[in-house]
């Protein structure tokens, strides 16, 4: 049922928005980041995986807004949820659904800033991203951009507007190469690497969204 609804949906992007990867991701597991602007990007990046695999796919989210009521339970069936304590203290005990997702040979989504940010500004990425790229070395990390999707469908806007959305895939990168170049722990600098690789991939022939300020956070 997951893979029939994500088959429609994938017809339904590609046909208003003109939005279809290049190559689906062949690696498994895997863990895709991306910028995050919309509702629509969790469509796009599970469009990234082959349709009969989308039931072992998970996408990672906030658990106080989708931890309840009818956009909750949509999550869950649609993306498999892991809710995640975004004001949790303890920020390894979060991400250890994430942890157990992984160890359980899943494939996730995940969306670094945390939150959806202002149309077009890419946020800080949050170090958890790090943490888990330093503890499973040898899961394949897919950076994707994004490109467009703040237009079609703008933050508090009910109703998506048909503007071109583009899906940039841009080369993998393995956690244990990330902590070969910025050593064990440096779980902040892993996370600023895997976020300058996706702002380099949104300013290909386009400006580059400006910065925003630091955050702390998982």
């Amino acid at each position: 049922m997951r893979a029939l609804v994500h088959a429609v949906l994938r017809l339904l992007l590609r046909v208003i928005f003109g939005a279809a990867p290049r190559q689906t991701i062949g690696d498994w597991p895997a863990i895709v980041v991306a910028n995050h602007d919309t509702h629509l990007d969790v469509f796009l990046v599970f469009s990234l995986f082959p349709l009969w695999r989308v039931s072992r796919v998970r996408a990672v989210a906030a658990a106080d807004y989708f931890g309840r009521g009818f956009l909750g339970v949509g999550a869950k069936l649609a993306f498999n949820t892991i809710l995640v304590q975004r004001a949790s203290g303890d920020a390894s005990a979060a991400l250890e659904p994430v942890r157990e997702a992984l160890r359980a040979d899943c494939s996730l989504v995940i969306f670094p800033e945390g939150t959806r940010g202002e149309p077009g500004v890419l946020l800080p990425f949050k170090p958890g991203i790090g943490a888990l790229a330093e503890e499973f070395p040898d899961v394949p990390i897919h950076p994707v951009a994004l490109v467009g999707a703040e237009r079609a469908l703008p933050k508090g806007d009910p109703l998506p507007v048909p503007f071109n959305i583009e899906i940039r895939q841009l080369e993998k990168v393995y956690g244990r190469d990330l902590v070969r170049r910025h050593g064990a722990g440096a779980r902040r600098a892993m996370a600023a690497e895997l976020e300058a690789r996706i702002r380099e991939g949104l300013k290909e022939g386009e400006p580059l969204p400006p910065e925003a300020p630091a955050e702390e956070g998982t």
